[in-house]
């Protein structure tokens, strides 16, 4: 993972730095796919990302089980 900047308003940079790590990693995870679907240059673009994406995130451990529990537990 490379590490970018954007700029958040006074009041999100806040809350971003009081925030718990957890909340934080979910936070950029679903940036990334925005900003992803965003500089797509195609549909194809955005789905070959997400092919990739998800071989990364199973060759790390993530079954669909586990993601399940993380989509089912929102704080």
């Amino acid at each position: 993972m490379e590490r970018i900047v954007i700029q958040v308003d006074d009041e999100t940079a806040k809350k971003w730095r009081l925030a718990s790590q957890k909340k934080r990693n979910e936070i950029s995870q679903e940036m990334n796919l925005r900003i992803a679907k965003g500089l797509a240059n195609s549909k194809e673009d955005f789905l070959q990302y997400m092919d990739e994406l998800g071989a990364k995130m199973k060759e790390r451990g993530l079954t669909e089980e586990i993601l399940q529990d993380i989509l089912n537990n929102e704080d």
